[in-house]
């Protein structure tokens, strides 16, 4: 079993500071291979949402680092799945306080898959997306938002979802308030499928279509082909004026 990760990320036209972090570790141990890929959008309209961001993926790449090579002997996925959660609430807390202690407002999206050998779970709080890129685009994360709420109860159409002007308002994020309520799911990985995790920046004027033809499956094989598709991608999306940070990472199992 091998596991291909490539991530990009670019602070785009018109920010002066990149708000986003992105994490990728991957480890062959005696008992199998683990990965780690996470992405964390800082809010924008906040100030000091790239501490947020880098908080959290901070705390996570120490974790995979130094508490996970521990775990995996006796590893199991609810416990797993139980510990995500603390932490991302554990971090909450930690922000919340810090922000309220310095007069500041911090907060930031936190969307991740861990692998290990065959399995994986996804773990989620914002608009940061996971797609599965197969024979079509799946994605496998629910917008943590106000329009996605307002659809879901039918008081809003997803047409005009997305020209609403709190689209990008969120329901949820890391160190805002006091509660947050982490997604997490669990699944089987399947080979040769690419995963992909994406700050809003980056979908924003990408059609499903070019995500789907871009980042086929059958088009990216290896780590470079990743790698320069993400740039070509990045490059796309400037070039269309998108004004936000824009970030990209890309995950392979070949089983």
């Amino acid at each position: 079993m091998e596991y291909i990760a490539a991530c990009d990320t670019d602070v785009g036209i018109t920010k002066k500071i990149n708000q986003d972090s992105v994490c990728i570790k991957t480890a062959k141990t005696n008992t199998g291979r683990a990965a780690l890929i996470l992405v964390c959008d800082g809010m924008g309209g906040l100030s000091r949402g790239e501490l947020a961001s880098a908080e959290v993926v901070r705390s996570f790449a120490e974790w995979f680092d130094r508490e996970l090579p521990f775990e995996l002997p006796e590893w199991d996925w609810h416990t797993a799945a139980h510990n995500v959660i603390s932490r991302l609430r554990r971090l909450n807390a930690k922000l919340v306080a810090y922000g309220r202690r310095e007069c500041l407002q911090l907060g930031t999206t936190a969307t991740g898959i861990i692998a290990v050998d065959s399995q994986f779970m996804t773990f989620h709080v914002g608009d940061t997306r996971i797609y599965k890129v197969s024979d079509k685009l799946s994605q496998l994360t629910d917008d943590h938002t106000f329009v996605n709420r307002e659809v879901k109860l039918g008081n809003m159409t997803p047409e005009e979802a997305r020209t609403d002007p709190l689209r990008n308002a969120l329901v949820q994020c890391i160190g805002v308030t006091d509660d947050v309520f982490p997604e997490v799911k669990l699944g089987d990985l399947e080979n040769g499928v690419n995963y992909m995790i994406c700050s809003d920046g980056f979908r924003h004027v990408l059609t499903e279509k070019e995500l789907f033809e871009e980042l086929s499956p059958k088009k990216l094989t290896t780590k470079a082909d990743m790698q320069k598709q993400l740039r070509q991608l990045i490059d796309t999306v400037k070039d269309r004026d998108e004004t936000d940070n824009i970030t990209a990472a890309l995950f392979r199992p070949e089983l």
